[in-house]
């Protein structure tokens, strides 16, 4: 008698977990997370945004100022070189500012798309967060992809 009430307690402890682990996700809940994903997205791309349009302006002062010194130099081809090599490292500079960008706005769609899977359970949930990461890994891919493209052109080979 004593063995059948464990098995029945058991049984009880068992269903009532299973239940729980069944519940639907809290769509509130949800709603504030992808909000929040959404507001601290935009604010890392609008940081990332501002530091590319920093260094662009950064990198027109120096091959402006790389430009005015050829301009007065004694030496036309290392001036000219100069002016080459400013444009070629501003260029670089730019590439590795827009790769930032495109990084932020990468993660920031995943952070999204992650809490929006949230409203999602079981093998759902997983196949909305693989999907996500798929589509991360691809962002950050093409990214690269464009940074090291930016950089060979940038090198002149």
């Amino acid at each position: 008698m004593n063995n059948y009430r464990i098995h029945v307690l058991a049984a009880i402890i068992a269903t009532s977990m299973l239940q729980g682990c069944n519940q639907a996700p809290d769509m509130n809940k949800v709603r504030a997370d992808v909000a929040k994903a959404q507001a601290d997205g935009q604010k890392t791309i609008v940081d990332a945004q501002a530091k590319l349009d920093k260094v662009m302006a950064e990198n027109n002062k120096d091959v402006v100022g790389a430009q005015a010194d050829a301009s007065t130099s004694n030496n036309p081809n290392a001036a000219s070189n100069d002016v080459a090599k400013a444009r070629a490292d501003a260029a670089a500079k730019v590439a590795d500012a827009q790769y930032d960008v495109d990084k932020a706005k990468a993660e920031a769609a995943q952070k999204v798309a992650d809490a929006n899977c949230e409203a999602q359970s079981g093998d759902a949930n997983k196949a909305c967060k693989d999907s996500a990461k798929a589509n991360y890994d691809a962002a950050i891919a093409a990214a690269k992809a464009k940074n090291d493209a930016a950089h060979r052109v940038a090198k002149g080979s």
